[in-house]
């Protein structure tokens, strides 16, 4: 289901939950996008935040950028949202030419501002459906899950799945009686995950790592729990109070249950770069990408996740200054 918008009027009269603008199932296989072979310490770089707008001096935030990726050594590129803010089609473009220049697989989930567009989220994912050599992404825009990127791509081992990378789409405003402000992941997503952790699963649960925007409500459980546990705290700060959802789905403790996630990623909230596992599943703030709107001098670039054979992480923050770079 493609999220619309609402007015507050609209709200009142119906749930934005209950508004399907489309019903089609669809199997659970079709949102497998493509593989990778993986091969051991696999690099994905994830940046996050990008904010490209019509008025920057866009070339300024490429060349930072490409610094990062350079830096990176990546096998991989994701990133976790807020890609636009005021962004035209050609802004849009642009942004997604760059990314495939770089000769290897990449990928994008959505953000709350890339619906700041002068296009729409349903066009920008057109786009990117059929885009490019080494995009890999899927919205089923006549589907019956919420959001415009929820998909998986499989890291193969031979023939078989060492490790799946599921991209979500956070979503972006909710507007109803109960609140106004973030959305949250809805049951019908919640559900899609179930099943696509499970699809081809062997005796032992497939591993896998999530990627998405706006982080869990649970972000904040984390963060008290390194407060009280010393050595709990990977890495980074919190320099801001985290913005998740006001609602809480119960989508954290079904990650918990079906023992597959090992560590999410985001992004949302641009000074804070903490990392913490909490509960098993570590809880991991990207770096944001560029110094467009809010920012720290101290934390702009990316995230490089080093993915090993026995299904541990090592990290390495890539951070840099613009006016080191430029």
């Amino acid at each position: 289901m493609k999220k619309k918008l609402f007015s507050f009027l609209a709200a009142s009269l119906i749930s934005l939950t209950s508004c399907n603008a489309s019903n089609v199932h669809h199997e659970i296989s079709e949102y497998l996008v493509g593989t990778i072979p993986y091969t051991n310490n696999f690099r994905i770089l994830q940046l996050t935040d990008v904010h490209i707008g019509d008025k920057d001096d866009q070339d300024i935030h490429y060349k930072f950028m490409q610094n990062t990726i350079n830096h990176a050594n990546a096998d991989m590129i994701i990133v976790t949202g807020d890609l636009f803010t005021y962004a035209s089609k050609t802004t849009i473009t642009r942004f997604f030419d760059f990314m495939d220049s770089q000769g290897k697989p990449w990928t994008v989930t959505w953000g709350n501002h890339d619906e700041q567009i002068y296009a729409s989220i349903d066009w920008m994912t057109g786009v990117l459906n059929n885009y490019g050599s080494h995009c890999l992404f899927k919205d089923i825009q006549d589907d019956d899950v919420f959001g415009n990127a929820n998909f998986a791509i499989d890291l193969m081992d031979g023939t078989d799945v060492f490790e799946r990378l599921i991209i979500m789409d956070s979503n972006r405003y909710h507007y109803g009686f109960d609140y106004n402000g973030y959305d949250y992941f809805h049951q019908d997503q919640i559900d899609w995950y179930k099943e696509m952790v499970n699809y081809k699963k062997g005796a032992n649960p497939i591993k896998s790592l999530m990627f998405y925007h706006i982080p869990l409500p649970e972000v904040n459980d984390a963060w008290e729990y390194a407060l009280n546990n010393p050595g709990a705290k990977e890495y980074g700060e919190r320099n801001e109070n985290p913005c998740p959802p006001k609602y809480n789905s119960g989508f954290f403790d079904v990650i918990k249950a079906e023992q597959s996630t090992t560590a999410m990623f985001f992004g949302h909230d641009h000074i804070n770069d903490f990392r913490v596992t909490y509960e098993g599943v570590t809880f991991s703030y990207g770096i944001k990408a560029t110094n467009r709107i809010y920012h720290s001098e101290e934390m702009l670039g990316g995230q490089v996740i080093v993915l090993k054979n026995d299904h541990t992480l090592d990290y390495e923050p890539l951070l840099f200054k613009y006016s080191e770079v430029i």
